[in-house]
């Protein structure tokens, strides 16, 4: 494994010279060598390089790395001031694992050999056309990749394909120039879609595969030539836009034209009823999705608790092969942020999380998961 990278030599120099970084030499010590050491002798002769590169060899994944830490820490004396620590290491090498994941995927590319000129960009949108194709919600993907772009919802998905996913993934980079530009958009649109809570998770798998665009491409790279004459620059302000209020029927085959026509009596009922003038509701509290993360994982099993949230956000957990593969493309932190994201009361969230838990085999296990994540995201709601 290449750890050469400048993230890697960031973290390290950050934790070097972290205020705590006597007690992250310690945190990482053990989970490598399965032993505590106090003896600062020990401790100041290892190299803060060193531990985490054996800290990253035995932890195949972030998430890997954050379960075993924390469960390290509630085991400790301080555990307050360690699950900060912890925080900082998790922090500072989460990039590092994203770079070797990215490296894994660029492998898996397939390019042709007469090409000696890849580019980064060219590698990373041929990749995250591949997996948004490739998605079980691939349908739904396109579906949203389309209105985020034509500023209109399509049912057709013949006519969406004509365009191409690939010339669509590239025209949302010319149309929002940034990262959280997009992001805002989506929240936007998906809040006027009528299956909600389905479309912010896509929107997620969505800007979870083109995010890496914008940290590495050159948008300019991106464009066919003579594009810019074509596409407006200009962002598009979805919340004034009417198109956006007519979003997908309820059953997507019933439809007169390949276009929902927002006028029809048909689509008034069906539409999300938004008021013209919202009164601003008050701010509520701001949350770090780590935190509460930590909290879940450190009184029950964080699989459980991902199972009870696709429940919650999806449909009842039936254990098929399809609900482990759909389960494995999210984390823990994307369940929970929709969960957040989602507008829903603590009251429904409770209530439901209870019943989908009593359902399952070993309910009381997965009643106390549902207990505790219900006391975990309570604050925010």
């Amino acid at each position: 494994m290449q750890l050469s990278s400048d993230s890697f030599y960031r973290a390290v120099q950050y934790l070097e010279h972290h205020p705590e970084s006597i007690r992250i030499k310690k945190l990482i010590f053990c989970i490598c060598q399965k032993s505590w050491e106090n003896d600062l002798n020990i401790l100041n002769e290892l190299s803060m390089e060193s531990l985490v590169k054996e800290l990253i060899a035995q932890q195949e994944t972030l998430e890997q790395l954050t379960f075993s830490l924390y469960r390290l820490v509630k085991t400790l004396n301080r555990p307050k001031v360690y699950a900060g620590v912890a925080k900082a290491i998790v922090e500072q090498v989460g990039p590092i694992y994203r770079e070797i994941n990215q490296a894994t995927e660029v492998v898996e590319v397939p390019t042709n050999p007469q090409e000696t000129h890849v580019s980064d960009s060219t590698v990373l949108l041929e990749q995250a056309v591949r997996n948004l194709s490739n998605h079980p919600e691939t349908a739904r993907i396109h579906k949203l990749i389309y209105a985020i772009t034509k500023n209109s919802w399509e049912n057709d998905l013949n006519r969406i394909q004509h365009y191409g996913l690939k010339n669509l993934i590239t025209e949302i980079l010319e149309i929002y120039p940034d990262y959280n530009t997009l992001k805002q958009a989506f929240i936007q649109l998906v809040n006027n879609i009528n299956k909600k809570n389905l479309y912010i998770a896509i929107s997620k798998v969505i800007l979870h595969q083109i995010g890496g665009l914008y940290d590495n491409l050159q948008q300019e790279e991106m464009l066919p030539q003579g594009s810019s004459n074509n596409h407006s620059t200009q962002i598009i302000s979805i919340s004034n836009s009417k198109n956006y209020q007519s979003m997908e029927r309820s059953s997507e085959s019933d439809f007169e034209t390949s276009v929902i026509d927002i006028t029809s009596e048909q689509m008034v009922t069906e539409l999300k009823q938004v008021q013209p003038t919202p009164v601003p509701s008050p701010p509520k509290p701001t949350y770090d999705i780590f935190e509460i993360r930590l909290e879940i994982m450190q009184y029950t099993n964080p699989l459980r608790a991902k199972i009870l949230l696709f429940s919650l956000l999806f449909h009842p957990w039936d254990r098929s092969g399809q609900d482990w593969s759909t389960l494995r493309s999210y984390t823990l932190d994307d369940l929970l942020e929709q969960i957040l994201q989602s507008g829903r009361s603590i009251t429904e969230i409770e209530g439901k999380l209870y019943k989908m838990a009593k359902s399952l085999n070993d309910s009381d296990s997965h009643l106390q998961t549902a207990s505790t994540v219900v006391e975990a995201v309570k604050p925010f709601l």
